[in-house]
């Protein structure tokens, strides 16, 4: 006998596939049409992408190879390198789906979806290639593990949670996060504190140590940067209570959750039964808020750090929402429509400034850093006409990376001069000046007065015409060129 799903089952992956289908063509049509170009530090990672390996300075190798999957499709444009997060997220809301489906309901999971999809944070970054979006999957998808394995405790679920683990762990160290949410949520619900001593548990967490191990490796083998570099972000070493920090981290929930959702969510927590549901839910969206809340506090923590504890938190809220009756899913619905319009607003800022008369200046341009990069690298490309073998050299990450990505460079053209800093990037660990570029021109492109311990190492500078992109009057690109003859080492 044939086993129908319910009808309301059935509507509820019809609207989630309409609401993925839709956005995802809706999403790519903005980033096809938009006038920008990279981010600096998608530039930056489009040059991992040139160079696979198992680590890079700042983050693990999972954003260089989801990069490299891209652009081996399409090609190295703008919407080819950045056209991961249109692949990833729908595969991610399908598992937030799956997530609300499988401790509520379908309608609850198609619910969790939408306050999920369009929440400011991550409407922002269907249009930003980032290690957030291959965080928040592989978060989702051990999420999803860890339910059906406490409800099966089958293998499969065991070991899709240790790989899933294991890829976040590539993808971003916060993953590591996960580890302490599943200890406080086993030791929360009286049913489930005999699987701490579940050894099916323990081979999941074995498993995914042995996925991060190569990353480990790599970064022994280069002095330890990707942990030297999280460290020296979270601002830790400089002691005392950052207040400012905390208020300015704790306000950027509101832009990444959305205002509404974020005051709903909390009132979720207070108001929603016990259940085991709620225990989970609660500690794997208060975990990773409080720990980089007190990160905050103690040095400094970017809004999308937490960006992992709205995974949960979507299908809480849509569970408050969907279970607690009409008038809390009139203000459901409520808190997703302030999010599409918060999302229009930002997906189409340009087109309204124009409408409403508002001059483009550095001040009301958000994105005037991405702007004029292309323009730069084409004066850049005739002074190099000079020195058709001289190799781009410079002190600065971002000019490097913008004129690397914009100028198709391989790794080994690019050089970067250090003068005695430490490692700061990826170019200072692989590419620093030393004796393989023994005899080689260089290129320098800077804006800092040149250093005579720069100079001394050359056989002769020329100084180039200088490059000049203006792109509002109160905002240019500017840089000297140098023509760096004969290094000497």
């Amino acid at each position: 006998m044939l086993n129908f799903k319910p009808l309301s089952e059935l509507r509820a992956y019809l609207g989630l596939f309409l609401l993925m289908a839709v956005l995802t063509a809706y999403r790519a049509l903005v980033l096809a049409t938009a006038d920008i170009g990279l981010y600096v530090d998608e530039a930056y990672y489009w040059g991992w992408a040139q160079q696979l390996d198992w680590g890079y300075y700042s983050k693990p190798p999972m954003i260089a190879a989801l990069i490299a999957f891209t652009t081996s499709l399409c090609g190295d444009g703008v919407f080819c390198v950045k056209s991961g997060a249109l692949l990833v997220y729908p595969v991610t809301t399908w598992l937030v789906f799956r997530l609300g489906q499988v401790f509520f309901d379908a309608r609850t999971g198609l619910w969790a979806a939408a306050v999920f999809l369009l929440m400011p944070g991550v409407a922002l970054s269907n249009l930003i290639i980032s290690t957030d979006v291959l965080l928040l999957l592989f978060w989702a998808w051990a999420m999803l593990a860890l339910v059906l394995a406490l409800q099966t405790n089958a293998w499969r679920h065991w070991l899709m949670l240790g790989v899933a683990c294991g890829l976040g762990l590539l993808s971003k160290y916060t993953m590591a996060l996960f580890a302490p949410s599943v200890l406080l949520a086993l030791l929360l619900v009286p049913a489930w504190r005999g699987q701490l001593l579940n050894p099916r548990l323990w081979v999941a967490a074995f498993v995914a140590v042995l996925i991060i191990a190569p990353n480990i490796v790599w970064n022994a083998q280069h002095g330890w940067p990707t942990f030297q570099h999280t460290a020296e972000i979270s601002n830790l070493e400089h002691a005392g209570l950052h207040w400012d920090e905390l208020g300015e981290f704790i306000s950027g929930q509101l832009a990444v959750f959305g205002p509404i959702s974020l005051i709903l969510w909390l009132v979720a927590l207070f108001t929603l039964p016990a259940s085991r549901q709620k225990s989970l839910l609660a500690v794997f969206s208060l975990v990773f808020l409080l720990a980089i809340s007190a990160q905050a506090l103690l040095g400094r923590a970017n809004a999308n750090w937490a960006a992992p504890a709205f995974v949960a938190a979507s299908v809480l809220l849509a569970a408050w929402g969907v279970q607690q009756g009409v008038h809390h899913r009139r203000w459901l619905i409520a808190a997703i429509l302030l999010n599409v319009i918060v999302m229009l607003g930002a997906y189409h800022y340009t087109q309204g400034a124009q409408w409403f008369g508002v001059e483009m200046t550095g001040k009301t341009d958000p994105f005037k850093r991405v702007r004029g990069w292309d323009q730069l690298a084409e004066q850049y490309t005739a002074r190099q006409a000079l020195a058709p073998h001289a190799l781009l050299m410079s002190g600065d990450r971002d000019l490097l990376a913008q004129l690397g990505y914009h100028l198709h460079l391989r790794p080994e053209h690019i050089v970067s001069w250090n003068a005695g800093q430490g490692i700061r990037h990826q170019y200072d660990l692989m590419h620093p000046l030393g004796q393989p570029h023994i005899g080689h021109d260089m290129l320098m492109v800077s804006n800092e007065p040149l250093p005579e311990a720069l100079i001394s190492r050359f056989d002769a500078v020329e100084v180039l015409e200088p490059l000049h992109v203006q792109i509002h009057k109160d905002w240019a690109l500017n840089y000297k060129v140098y023509w760096f003859k004969g290094f000497r080492g």
